[in-house]
This record gives structure tokens, sequence and C-alpha cells, in this order.
């Protein structure tokens, strides 16, 4: 079953080794992007913590086909209650946590953008992490695992998902959606690797913002402010769309940021800070004016401005 997850060889090993030594852990923390596959590989670690064959998990057993299908009984899956963890929710996982499983050996419990839970919430939840019941796992799904305590962190084992090598990822792709190899690799070349958004471009879903922020990029990186403001305004009238478009390209000019650490970015640094500075301003704004009509053309516009000045 593990097999079946692209790339990431060390995490796979790292499970492995849990299951093999009978010392499985208590809770788990997944941090990457979103599409980099944290949610796949947290039914895994469950379907391993719950699996009884001798090489769990085996992917075979109803046990295991339970858990990928999110429907066995001892598996509760949280959110946060809109933009974070309420410290009455986590009480809730804190008492729930103490409540003996229905027909496995363990329960597990995957709290999904757990880095959205504050100061006092993640206090609350560190209570039951310090003392765990024998049967829990806890698996904790985060783009960052740094916006958790580091009294959080020191009780996890934290797996960091990366995106494989284009050649997995391709296969990968065409192994579950049967496309063919030029259409997924202009799907990664679009995605930066990422296999889930390489995924959602092919089958149309989400697609669009993902497609704008890559070539957005590529006009900042020939300084083409005119098709710069045609991948905005694409959202006139999809402010939703515009939102997850810079949320697209926040993650593609951090990773630009990364690659001018190492002087191989296509785009100068101070151009990229200015980018990163004028996205956060944005969302900044965008959230202080929930329900307000703000215009997205206008908003685009000024972006090119400051960027292109």
């Amino acid at each position: 079953m593990l097999d079946t997850f692209a790339g990431n060889k060390e995490i796979k090993e790292t499970i492995e080794a849990c299951v093999s030594s009978g010392r499985f852990p208590h809770a788990f923390i997944i941090e990457g992007e979103k599409g980099s596959g944290r949610h796949t590989l947290a039914r895994i670690i469950t379907a391993a913590a719950l699996c009884e064959d001798e090489k769990a998990p085996c992917g075979r057993c109803r046990i295991c086909d339970l858990v990928m299908r999110d429907g066995h009984s001892d598996v509760l899956t949280y959110r946060p209650d809109g933009a974070t963890f309420k410290i009455d929710s986590v009480r809730e996982i804190r008492d729930n946590a103490f409540v003996m499983p229905i027909e496995a050996k363990r329960k597990v419990n995957i709290l999904i953008d757990c880095d959205k839970m504050n100061e006092p919430a993640q206090n609350a939840f560190l209570k039951v992490l310090e003392e765990p019941p024998e049967f829990m796992v806890f698996i904790l799904i985060c783009q960052n695992a740094q916006g958790l305590l580091t009294t959080v962190r020191s009780r996890c084992v934290t797996l960091s998902v990366k995106n494989p090598d284009r050649t997995e990822a391709a296969d990968y792709i065409a192994l579950k959606t049967g496309r063919n190899e030029a259409d997924i690799n202009e799907a990664l070349e679009n995605s930066h690797g990422n296999i889930g958004k390489a995924m959602d471009i092919l089958s149309g879903e989400a697609a669009e913002a993902v497609l704008a922020a890559a070539e957005f990029l590529r006009a900042l990186k020939k300084r083409d402010r005119f098709e710069a403001l045609k991948c905005m305004y694409r959202f006139e009238k999809d402010r939703l769309g515009f939102t997850a478009f810079l949320t697209e390209l926040r993650l593609l000019a951090q990773r630009e940021a990364q690659k001018c650490a190492t002087k191989k970015g296509s785009v100068s640094p101070s151009t990229v800070a200015k980018l990163l500075e004028l996205i956060e301003r944005t969302e900044l704004e965008y959230r202080r004016h929930i329900g307000q009509p703000l215009s997205v053309p206008l908003t685009a516009a000024a972006i090119c401005a400051e960027l292109f000045s």
C-alpha cells in the first residue's frame, strides 16, 4: 500500500519502521503544500495504525478498504471552525480521545489545517498529547509545521511531504488518469511538479487559478505587463477565483524566493519580495472587507502598477 504513494522514500521508510518495531507513535504531523498528497498519506498512516496484517497496511483487508473510503468508525476528522480551531472544538477532541475504539485496536483523529489552531487551543490540545491513551493516534495536517508550538511539535513525528521527481509523478498520474504523456507533462509543468494540482488541471477542477498563477509568473519573468493583467482580469467577476489565484501565486513566489536564495531564480529577488508583499497586503485587505464589493480589476491594476513601475 505504501508503494502507491509517489516519491517520499524517507517517509515510507519511517512508517515501515513504526509498524515493524511495534512502537507506533501517538502523533504525526504531515506538512506540505496543497496537492502534495498530505491527505492520502494521512489515510495510509491511518490504515497502518488500524490494519492487523503482519505487513500493515496491507491494502486488501476490510479495515484498509474502510479507511481509504473514509468509512471507518474509529477514524474521526476535524476541521477548523471558520478561520481557526476554536478552543471548544479542541476540548471535544481531547475528551473524545479517551473514548475506547469501537472495533479496531486503535482509534485515529485527523486534524486538518491544524496550523490554524491559535495558541490557547494548542495549549488545550497539548494536554492530551502529553499523556494520550495507549490506543490513540493523532494525525495533524498542515502546510507548515512552524505554525505549531514547539511543545506540540516535540511530541509528534513530523513528515514533510515533497513533490516526487517528474518521471515518477508522470507515471503516477498516467496510472490514475490514463492521460497521454504530453498532457501530463504540460500539467506538471504548470503545477511545478505538484501531483494534486496537475491532476486538477487535467480534470478541469480548480485549474483556472493554478494556470493563471503560472502564466502570471511567466509574464513577470518577461516583464510583460499586459499579459500579467490578462491573467488577473480573467477573474474580473469571480472574487473567490481571484482569492484562489493569489494563494497559488504566493506559493509560486515563495518557491521562486527559495531559488533566488541559491542564485537560481529567474526573477530578481527584489521583484519576488515585492510580489510577496503585495499578495500579503491584498489578502489582508480582502479579509478586512469580506462581503463588500471590492474590485478585482482595480486590485489587479494596482498590483501590476507597483510590480512593473
